[in-house]
């Protein structure tokens, strides 16, 4: 497996349905024992809470890259050498209403998101793009 873990965060404010948004990333990990919950401030003093996700063991990894093969992860293909930084972490956004619809939809300019991070296992002589490009079969 090219993928060592998967790091997801959303936001929501105290507005926001904060059950539904736990359950989608539940949905996406495939596990709601991942799922951490952060109450804080912010910058304005209004309550909002941060939901954050690993995922580290194989079979969860490979089911949220098959979740991302069905949504169309081929539109990462096109600029995938911008977004791996120098950590060898691919980086991404997945709209947060279509998680909710337990349905994978890149993120546009507007969306309220889940921030993808997927941690590359690479080594020294490996091209980290090939090995995520093969992975996720872009």
């Amino acid at each position: 497996m090219a993928i060592h873990h998967i790091n997801l965060r959303a936001t929501a404010s105290a507005i926001d349905n904060l059950s539904a948004i736990s359950d989608a990333m539940a949905w996406l990990c495939g596990d709601v024992g991942l799922i951490h919950t952060d109450r804080t401030t912010s910058y304005h003093g209004s309550e909002m809470y941060i939901l954050s996700a690993k995922i580290a063991k194989n079979r969860a990894v490979s089911a949220f890259v098959g979740k991302l093969k069905q949504g169309g992860v081929s539109v990462l293909a096109g600029d995938l050498a911008k977004r791996i930084d120098e950590n060898n972490t691919l980086h991404f956004r997945l709209c947060l209403d279509s998680v909710i619809d337990q349905k994978i939809s890149f993120a546009e300019s507007g969306d309220k998101t889940v921030k993808c991070s997927i941690k590359i296992e690479s080594y020294p002589g490996d091209s980290p793009i090939e090995k995520i490009s093969a992975e996720l079969g872009i």
